[in-house]
């Protein structure tokens, strides 16, 4: 294998291994402290983006796998890990393709189709296969909304997050 080859790849798994430990620290966070889950949860999807920068989604969807797989087997509650796996894992290879298309209505359309998707899912499997009884102090549709706003919120956040990597953070290591 040639030298180059050799050190892109090393550059990889690297970036990978790193991304992977940061990534189930937050997870393992959001796991056991009793407050900042929902902050845990974000800040774990954030250092993906990295990976996404610097080697592609392809990459970055194997780091997705490596860091579920690793806190399946780490963090002592699995439930947990259900929103990490059905959406903040993937979100930022999802909002990569999703920010090619390049216009900003069906774009945001999109990110709210998949994020309230996401949410219904979650939603049915901690209602239906893990806990019977799931009651909210506010109507469903209300928190549907709220969680819409923060979602936004979030999606907002990780754009400048990605901005900040790639305007200082990136010069710093030498890309």
């Amino acid at each position: 294998m040639p030298r180059q080859l050799q050190g892109n790849m090393g550059r990889k798994v690297a970036l990978g291994g790193l991304v992977t430990a940061l990534a189930v620290i937050c997870l393992y966070l959001s796991n056991v402290l009793p407050t900042n889950r929902l902050f845990f949860y974000a800040l774990s999807t954030v250092f993906l983006l990295a990976v996404v920068v610097e080697h592609g989604p392809a990459s970055a969807f194997v780091v997705y796998a490596a860091t579920t797989l690793v806190a399946a087997i780490l963090l002592p509650n699995k439930i947990s890990l259900i929103p990490y796996i059905l959406f903040f894992g993937y979100y930022g290879i999802f909002k990569h393709f999703v920010e090619k298309i390049q216009h900003f209505i069906l774009e945001w359309i999109l990110k709210l189709l998949a994020f309230t998707a996401a949410m219904g899912v979650t939603y049915w499997l901690v209602s239906s296969v893990f806990f019977q009884s799931v009651t909210f102090k506010f109507p469903l549709g209300w928190m549907v909304l709220l969680a819409e706003v923060i979602f936004i919120i979030y999606d907002i956040a990780y754009s400048l997050a990605a901005k900040y990597y790639m305007q200082r953070i990136r010069k710093l290591i030498g890309r």
